[in-house]
Formats: C-alpha cells, sequence, structure tokens
C-alpha cells in the first residue's frame, strides 16, 4: 500500500480522474487528488491549457500540498499532472516513485534516485520518444527503476474514459502496473 499524490491533466478534475483515484484506493492506496483548478473542468485540451498558461500559480498550489505529504509519497499524474509530478520527483528523493501518464521529460540534471514508470501511447502528439529516453538515461543512472509502458496507438489522454482518446483496457493494465510497482 502507498500514499500517492495523483494530479489532473490540463482540463482539471474530471470524473475519470475521480474514477482512477478510487481504483487505486479499491487496491489499497491512499490516494489525495487534489482540484488545484478550483472546479474548473475543461472538455478540450486548447482551452485547459489556455487556463494552465492564465494560471502560473497552480504549480506552487501543489508543491505547497505535496510538501504537507509524506516524504515517501508517490506522485503521479495525468500528462500536465504528470509534468508537476516529474517535477516534484525531482526534489524529492524519498518519494516512492514517480507515476507518468502521458507526459515525461528529460530530468533537468541529475535524478534523485525515485523510480518512474511511464505510461502512454505509441504514438502521442505530445510526447517525444527521445525525451522519455533521455528521462530513462537519467534515472537508470541513479541506480532506480524505469518502466516505460509503451500502448499501441495514437492518442494522448486514454486514461480519460470519458475523452476521445479513451481506452478501458490500457486503462485496467495501466492500473494493474502502477498497483504492481509501488508494491
Amino acid at each position: 500500500m502507498a500514499a500517492i499524490l495523483l494530479l489532473h491533466s490540463a482540463l482539471g478534475l474530471r470524473p475519470a480522474v475521480v474514477d482512477f483515484a478510487e481504483r487505486l484506493r479499491e487496491l489499497g492506496h491512499v490516494v489525495e487528488a487534489p482540484d488545484y483548478y478550483e472546479g474548473r473542468v475543461f472538455d478540450d485540451e486548447g482551452s485547459g491549457i489556455a487556463h494552465r498558461d492564465a494560471h502560473p500559480e497552480y504549480f506552487e498550489r501543489v508543491r505547497a500540498l505535496a510538501s504537507r505529504l509524506p516524504a515517501d509519497t508517490a506522485l503521479a499524474g495525468f500528462s500536465l499532472g504528470a509534468w508537476f509530478a516529474q517535477r516534484l520527483a525531482a526534489g524529492r528523493p524519498h518519494a516512492a516513485a514517480a507515476i507518468l501518464m502521458h507526459s515525461a521529460a528529460p530530468a533537468r540534471g541529475a535524478w534523485p534516485g525515485v523510480p518512474v514508470q511511464v505510461h502512454r501511447r505509441a504514438v502521442d502528439p505530445w510526447i517525444d520518444p527521445s525525451d522519455v529516453a533521455s528521462l530513462g538515461a537519467a534515472v537508470r543512472a541513479s541506480g532506480a527503476a524505469f518502466e516505460d509502458h509503451v500502448s499501441p496507438g495514437r492518442g494522448h489522454l486514454f486514461t480519460d474514459l470519458g475523452g476521445p482518446d479513451a481506452d478501458s483496457l490500457t486503462t485496467a493494465s495501466t492500473l494493474t502496473r502502477i498497483d504492481a510497482f509501488l508494491r
């Protein structure tokens, strides 16, 4: 059982994120899924990204929330939330893991030894595979485990079961892999 901070995408705390958090709880994990958009939810990426860009303070809100959680909390997120989780993990060497769904970026400097698990589509317009490879090299160089789970197909937020790229089977396998990684 792990404590998990689960961060939503630029679309906000949509029902799919709440459902994903509940499914992790059913597996025995303690999950915090904050709404750092304060109730704003979007159906399209353009509107969600515009909202995010208008509120640079969101990352500081997430950082403040994370600072109140145990040091070994796993940091997880969807797209923008994964970017936040990766940035947080880079400064929290005792984090149980960084679970990055729909996003991964090269490490900024030396990676602190936090295990990383990435979940993505084979073709995702928001992910550069060379960024994932670079992150993997940095994580492995730190001595930590790195897993890159690539599901076939094209799309972005496959875990958002109310969205256009929804894939319930891949979402179920993502949950299973996260649970195994954290145990």
